[in-house]
C-alpha cells in the first residue's frame, strides 16, 4: 500500500472512529435536548467514515486522495458544528470534535497551505458556533481557540520536521554515497517514473564502462580510484541536461538516463559524454532507447549492456591489431 493511500486510509478510519465514539456520547445522554439530531448528525459522520474507508482502499491519485480527504473534513465539521449547537455550544462536550480536526489535520496534510487553510476554516467555523450557540462561559472560547493554535503549531512543526527526516533517509537510500550519483534503487525509482509518465522518445539508457580502472587502484591505489570515479560523475553531469540523471550500479560500472532522447540524441550523448571523459580515462558506452530496445529498465540495460559488450570487443581486437602491426614492423 502506498504513503498516501496509507494516509487517506488513516483519515477515513479516525473520522469513523470519532464519530462512533459521538455516538455512544449521545446514547449515554438521552434524557438530554436534542439527542435524535445528534444522532441523526453522528451517525451521517460514522457512515461517511465507513465509505472513506472503502474508497481510500481503492485511490491511485493524489487528485482522489485529496477529494476523499476534503470531503471527509468537510462533513466533519457540519456534524461537529450541529452537534456543538445541539448539545449547548462551545462549551460542551462536543466541541471536542473541532480540537480532534484540528489536530488531525495538522498532522497529516502534507502541504503547508492546504493545512493552514483547513486551519482557518475549522477555527472559523468554531467561531460561527460560538456567535450561533449559546453564550460560553467569559474566556472559554479564547483558552479553546488558545489551545488548539498551540496544539496545531507543535503537530505541525513535528509533522514537517519528521516528513524533512524521511525525505533525506529516502534520497539517502537512492544515492550511491561515494559519487552522489543514483544507486540501484534510485535509477529503478526514476526509470519507473519516466515510463509511468509516458516518455516519448525515450526514455534512453547509456551504459558507461571505464577502460581499465583496475589498473588505476592497482597502481595509484584505491583512493586514486574512489577519486577519479567522482570526477567522472561530476564532468559527466555536465553534459547532461536538467531531467538527466547519472548511476553508478558497479564498480566503475554507470548507467546514464536520458529522460526524452531519441537513438541519435542518445548516440550524440554518447559522444559528448565520451569527449567530456577522455582527459580523465577512457570509457566504453552501449545505448539502448525505449520503446525499441526495450520497455522496462531490465531489458534496456540488457540492449545497452550488449552494445557495450561489442564496443570493447572491437576496442580489443583494435588493440591487438596495433601491437602485431608494431611487432612486424620491429
Amino acid at each position: 500500500m502506498t504513503e498516501r493511500r496509507r494516509r487517506t486510509l488513516l483519515s477515513a478510519a479516525l473520522h469513523a472512529v470519532s464519530h462512533a465514539v459521538a455516538v455512544v456520547y449521545c446514547l449515554t445522554t438521552l434524557a438530554e435536548p436534542h439527542r435524535p439530531l445528534m444522532l441523526g448528525a453522528y451517525g451521517c459522520g460514522l457512515v461517511a467514515g465507513v465509505a472513506g474507508s472503502w474508497v481510500a482502499t481503492r485511490v491511485t491519485s493524489k487528485t482522489w486522495s485529496y477529494r476523499v480527504s476534503s470531503t471527509l473534513l468537510l462533513i466533519t465539521l457540519v456534524v461537529a458544528a450541529v452537534g456543538a449547537l445541539g448539545d449547548g455550544g462551545v462549551s460542551s462536550p462536543a466541541a471536542l470534535g473541532f480540537v480532534t480536526t484540528a489536530v488531525f489535520v495538522a498532522s497529516y496534510t502534507p502541504q503547508l497551505r492546504l493545512m493552514l487553510g483547513f486551519e482557518v476554516l475549522i477555527l472559523g467555523t468554531y467561531l460561527l458556533v460560538a456567535v450561533a450557540g449559546p453564550p460560553a462561559p467569559r474566556g472559554h472560547v479564547f483558552v479553546y481557540l488558545a489551545g488548539m493554535l498551540v496544539l496545531v503549531s507543535v503537530c505541525s512543526t513535528q509533522t514537517r520536521a519528521l516528513a524533512r527526516q524521511r525525505s533525506q533517509l529516502r534520497a539517502l537510500a537512492s544515492l550511491d554515497p561515494l559519487t552522489g550519483a543514483l544507486n540501484r534503487r534510485g535509477l529503478a525509482e526514476l526509470t519507473r517514473f519516466l515510463f509511468r509518465a509516458g516518455c516519448r522518445p525515450g526514455p534512453s539508457l547509456l551504459c558507461l564502462d571505464l577502460d581499465d580502472f583496475k589498473l588505476v587502484n592497482d597502481r595509484l591505489g584505491h583512493a586514486a580510484g574512489d577519486d577519479l570515479l567522482r570526477r567522472v560523475v561530476a564532468a559527466t553531469r555536465e553534459v547532461l541536461r536538467g531531467g538527466d540523471a547519472i548511476a553508478r550500479i558497479g564498480g566503475d560500472e554507470f548507467v546514464v538516463v536520458l529522460a526524452d532522447a531519441d537513438t541519435e540524441a542518445a548516440r550524440s550523448t554518447a559522444a559528448r559524454i565520451e569527449a567530456t571523459l577522455r582527459p580523465l580515462t577512457s570509457v566504453s558506452v552501449g545505448t539502448a532507447t525505449a520503446p525499441f530496445d526495450g520497455d522496462t529498465l531490465d531489458r534496456l540495460l540488457h540492449a545497452a549492456d550488449q552494445r557495450l559488450y561489442r564496443v570493447k570487443q572491437q576496442r580489443g581486437r583494435a588493440g591487438g591489431r596495433l601491437l602485431a602491426d608494431g611487432g612486424g614492423r620491429g
